[in-house]
């Protein structure tokens, strides 16, 4: 499994674990807004990505892209673990 690979499948049972929705539900191109994440769940995604891959993300990383998908936003984690 490529680094790609496993961070997708920890944010991906994040946020299938906050939303209680199947892995197949997920589409990856599909912008996060689509999942109709809360701001709690945002704050989950900041605090797993911190303990999982020492990534710092900020609120405006979510404001300044609105329509980041799950794609996008694993490939930022995988581009800034290899910083």
């Amino acid at each position: 499994m490529n680094n790609y690979d496993s961070i997708y499948a920890k944010v991906s049972e994040m946020i299938c674990d906050a939303k209680d929705l199947d892995i197949d539900d997920l589409n990856p191109d599909a912008p996060l807004t689509a999942l109709e994440l809360d701001s709690l769940d945002y704050v989950e995604l900041m605090i797993l990505a911190r303990r999982e891959f020492g990534v710092t993300l900020s609120a405006d990383l979510f404001v300044q892209h609105p329509t980041m998908t799950l794609r996008e936003l694993c490939e930022y984690f995988v581009k800034e673990t290899a910083a």
